[in-house]
């Protein structure tokens, strides 16, 4: 799914680029190699949104269903 969210983000750009080319409108920093850098940088980014949320569910799950449930788990001695 990361990868498919990009290409779109990407091939967003490139349509948007190809555009402005084609009415005359150009900007210097606003070529191939920065949507590509732009890529890999959102590519991280999911990735490390996805990363940190599921590091804060394991880890930092403080709602009543999860205290119930470590509760419940040592209880059974299956932690």
């Amino acid at each position: 799914m990361n990868r498919d969210v990009v290409s779109q983000v990407v091939g967003f750009l490139t349509a948007i680029m190809l555009f402005l080319g084609t009415i005359n409108i150009k900007f210097e920093w606003f070529n191939e190699e920065s949507i590509s850098a732009f890529g890999i940088v959102l590519s991280a980014g999911i990735m490390l949104a996805v990363t940190l949320y599921t590091i804060y569910k394991n880890h930092f799950g403080f709602t009543d269903k999860a205290k119930k449930q470590k509760a419940f788990l040592e209880k059974e001695k299956l932690k």
